[in-house]
């Protein structure tokens, strides 16, 4: 990756700051630099062998300039996870189950990747004891993974595949929940049919189809659930 060579801030010396111009605007050059040496690094090393250093190191950037724009190594990452290349928005297909097959399986196979598991685990570590940048997290990253599930779902209760009063922040925890605890805490391979299984899980519960009104009327053990009369 080619250098940028700093001399300060947007090209202004760091040691002289008082000779800057009030208001000039930061060279996106170095946000795009900083931005894409930190996903290089991360997916080479995983989040513990990131450092602030490192990324100064092959950009040429100064670290002044870097905490300038993020004040911390987790704040950074965020930046750079959110602007990466990722999950395509959740298709619209015509059918419900068809776009959220497609948006699990894009999430299956990014958290199969090494890297991706690293990089999760040792964020949301750091993220427990900053509540307001796990807000971040959750806004900036997570909220566009979670508006375009819940597109998704209004399509569905539009076109009469899902019950209008159905849950789509429970639905999306009940996408990403167990695709989370199998891949970052035990560190397992997510098998090929858990998009699928993960779909028809939600669709069981919060679908209008007359297949998932049967099991919703069964327990368990697929005995009919007792109605109380009206």
């Amino acid at each position: 990756m080619a250098q940028i060579t700093d001399t300060g801030a947007d090209g202004v010396d760091d040691g002289d700051q008082a000779r800057r111009r009030p208001g000039r605007p930061r060279d996106p050059g170095y946000d795009k630099a900083i931005l894409d040496a930190t996903l290089q690094i991360l997916n080479e090393k995983g989040y513990a062998g990131m450092t602030i250093d490192g990324v100064a190191a092959r950009t040429g950037v100064g670290r002044p300039t870097i905490y300038r724009r993020w004040p911390s190594k987790p704040a950074l990452v965020i930046a750079a996870l959110t602007r990466s290349p990722g999950l395509s928005p959740t298709p619209d297909t015509g059918a419900l189950r068809d776009d959220l097959l497609a948006f699990q399986r894009d999430q299956v196979r990014m958290m199969d990747r090494p890297s991706s598991r690293r990089i999760t685990a040792g964020l949301v570590a750091d993220l427990v004891a900053d509540p307001e940048l796990a807000e971040t997290y959750l806004g900036d990253y997570v909220g566009l993974r979670q508006t375009s599930v819940s597109q998704a779902l209004q399509r569905g209760i539009e076109r009469g595949e899902l019950r209008a009063d159905a849950d789509f922040s429970l639905i999306y925890d009940l996408l990403i929940g167990p695709l989370f605890m199998r891949s970052v805490v035990r560190g397992e391979r997510l098998g090929p049919d858990l998009a699928e299984q993960t779909v028809e899980l939600v669709l069981t519960a919060f679908g209008t189809s007359a297949k998932s009104r049967r099991r919703r009327a069964s327990s368990p053990h697929g005995r009919p659930v007792a109605r109380r009369s009206p």
